[in-house]
Parts: C-alpha cells; sequence; structure tokens
C-alpha cells in the first residue's frame, strides 16, 4: 500500500473537521440547542475535542487515501473512495463517542471515589449497553457522514483540476 501524499492528508482532513463542525454549528444554535450547554463547555475542553475529532480524521483520511489519493478519481475509483470513506468515517464516528464516554466515565469514577454518596454508585451493565449501541450508532452515522464527505471532497478535487493543471501533459 503506497503512502497518501501527506498535504492531501492534511487539507482534506482539516477541511472535512471544519466543515463538519461548522454544519454543528449552525443546526445547533439556529435550533437553539447549545444555548444550555456550550456556555459551560470552556476553551480547553473546546479545543481539546477539536483535536481529538482531527486526529481521527486524519489517521482515517490517510487510510481512506492510500493507494493514490483523490487523483484515483480520474482513473474511475469513485466507487471504492465512498467505501474506503464510509469505513473511515464509521472508524471516526465510533471512535469520537467511545472516547467521549471514556472520558466522561473516567471523571465519574473519580468523582465516585472522592465522594461515594453523590454519584449513587456505579452501574456497569447500563454503561456497557451505552457503550455498544451508543457506539454502534455513532459508527453508522460516521459511514453515511464520511460517504458524503468522500463525495463532497471529490466534488472539490475536480472543481480544483479545471483550475489548475495537474500534469504537464494536460491542456
Amino acid at each position: 500500500m503506497a503512502d497518501a501524499d501527506w498535504l492531501e492528508v492534511w487539507t482534506v482532513s482539516t477541511f472535512n473537521v471544519v466543515a463538519l463542525g461548522l454544519v454543528g454549528i449552525i443546526a445547533g444554535h439556529t435550533t437553539g440547542a447549545l444555548t444550555d450547554s456550550l456556555p459551560n463547555f470552556g476553551t480547553l475542553p473546546g479545543v481539546v475535542t477539536f483535536a481529538y475529532l482531527w486526529a481521527l480524521t486524519l489517521v482515517a483520511t490517510r487510510w481512506a487515501l492510500s493507494d493514490g489519493g483523490l487523483d484515483r478519481i480520474r482513473e474511475g475509483e469513485l466507487t471504492t473512495l465512498v467505501g474506503r470513506g464510509a469505513i473511515a468515517g464509521a472508524g471516526i464516528g465510533g471512535g469520537f463517542l467511545l472516547g467521549a464516554i471514556l472520558v466522561g466515565s473516567a471523571v465519574a469514577v473519580v468523582q465516585f471515589f472522592l465522594d461515594p454518596g453523590t454519584t449513587g454508585g456505579l452501574q456497569v451493565l447500563p454503561f456497557l449497553l451505552i457503550i455498544l449501541l451508543g457506539v454502534g450508532i455513532a459508527a453508522l452515522v460516521g459511514a453515511l457522514v464520511g460517504g458524503v464527505f468522500v463525495v463532497l471532497d471529490a466534488a472539490c478535487y475536480w472543481v480544483a483540476g479545471r483550475f489548475v493543471r495537474l500534469d504537464a501533459g494536460e491542456e
């Protein structure tokens, strides 16, 4: 498997994370869903959350674009890229939620040991059920979003190719 072009991977990853973040923030802002949660979130947790999502996306994009990157579209391999993008998106979605659950559970465990009376005890079975169902659903949603973003990336690549000569032999 050939290594993907690092600049292409970095650019596609960053574009996808920022685009997805903007869509989420605009949707949350217009519906009012962020009114209660965002003021309590804080800058440091926001930066860490963004960095974690970007790192997951970077790793998944590197895998999805291996063996030729977006240039494979010129060879008629869009379907293969969409499939790889869906698999990568599933990994990002499931990994992101799993990371959030693990951080939240670590905070709950520390809180339980500091003051056992405030949490009412730790319940393992519901926690495992949430992990299984939540991560599975997040992976399915991530697969859908990953497939859509590959099509968006391919469209951007195609448009950019119309403005920039990619090979010296092209006209």
